[in-house]
């Protein structure tokens, strides 16, 4: 199809903005229509639209993002909630909430039989006046707070407290969160046990993740980060990412990571796998050396099956909650 400059421009400046692009008046959507029809652009949301290998190159998370970016210059009146403020916030949280793009919005009225497919609304207020909003990225939310007690509501345990751990690390009062849902009329048990777990030392989603699943199946909270000496190197020292203290004082450590840490990578100092392999083995030799016993690793794909990650801690002496 034969370039055109003008629609050429609305995509570029949207990708530069860091959304889609969306049709402002007749003629930009029919030419953004014909682009789509063509092949050449994807439509992830009705009158949204990204160039089809721009698009491939957005994880899920990003995607979300960029729909709602767009939306919100047609619906500048629009505050998003749900996943999606949690996603306009940069709450920490899985792609496994990601099967395809929903947005969701504050709403004043429940949802009806006829809204499109892709909308999700979530009641706050009686009217529109009573949809209380901040302003992030350019686009209005729900706040951090009412965001988290809202994908309380709606996300499984182990796909929200990702979410809990980054808002601590931010510096918000996660303890104050139930009284805030019983004000909002909400069930909080859900909420209750987040806030109750919810720990600032996780330092990625990942190990959210890990943690919630030894929680859920029944196993003592580890302690997070906990620090040991480097022999080597006084002035520095290793960390775990979680760890157990047994009831003869020793111990069994657990590290969450992937192979990428042994791949080199294009800008970084090239470090062979030879010597960081080297250097994990000498943090083991320390880690031994204070009384560790077992040092576990887990990948992401030791996290799909729960019974297989039950095995894996119950073999390594894990200890569990008395019932």
């Amino acid at each position: 199809m034969r370039t055109h400059i003008p629609t050429e421009r609305i995509l570029d400046e949207a990708e530069a903005a860091g959304r889609c692009a969306v049709g402002l008046n007749d003629r930009q959507r029919r030419a953004l229509k014909r682009r789509h029809k063509a092949g050449e652009l994807v439509r992830p949301y009705r009158n949204v639209y990204a160039r089809a290998a721009y698009w491939e190159g957005l994880n899920p998370i990003q995607r979300h993002f960029h729909v709602a970016a767009a939306l919100s210059v047609l619906h500048p009146d629009w505050v998003f909630a749900g996943l999606t403020a949690a996603v306009i916030h940069g709450l920490e949280h899985g792609y496994t909430l990601h099967g395809g793009v929903t947005i969701t919005i504050a709403s004043s009225f429940p949802p009806s039989n006829h809204q499109y497919w892709q909308l999700r609304r979530i009641v706050v207020g009686e009217t529109a006046d009573d949809i209380q909003y901040v302003v992030v990225s350019g686009v209005r939310v729900t706040s951090l707070e009412r965001t988290l007690v809202d994908c309380a509501a709606l996300f499984p345990f182990q796909e929200t407290l990702g979410m809990f751990d980054d808002a601590m690390r931010r510096g918000c009062n996660v303890s104050a969160l139930p009284e805030y849902a019983r004000i909002l009329h909400m069930d909080s048990m859900g909420l209750e046990r987040l806030c109750q777990y919810a720990d600032p030392l996780s330092e990625n989603g990942g190990e959210s993740l890990v943690r919630a699943l030894i929680i859920i199946l029944g196993f003592v909270v580890p302690r997070l980060q906990y620090v040991f000496r480097n022999p080597s190197r006084p002035n520095a020292v290793y960390r775990a990412d979680f760890m157990w203290i047994l009831p003869d004082g020793s111990m069994i450590v657990l590290e969450f990571d992937g192979m990428d840490k042994y791949v080199m990578q294009d800008g970084l100092e090239r470090t062979t796998i030879r010597e960081k392999v080297h250097a994990e083995r000498e943090r083991e030799d320390a880690l031994r050396g204070q009384r560790v016993r077992t040092i576990l690793r887990l990948e992401a794909e030791d996290l799909q099956d729960l019974d297989r990650l039950r095995r894996i801690l119950t073999e390594a002496g894990v200890p569990r909650n008395r019932q």
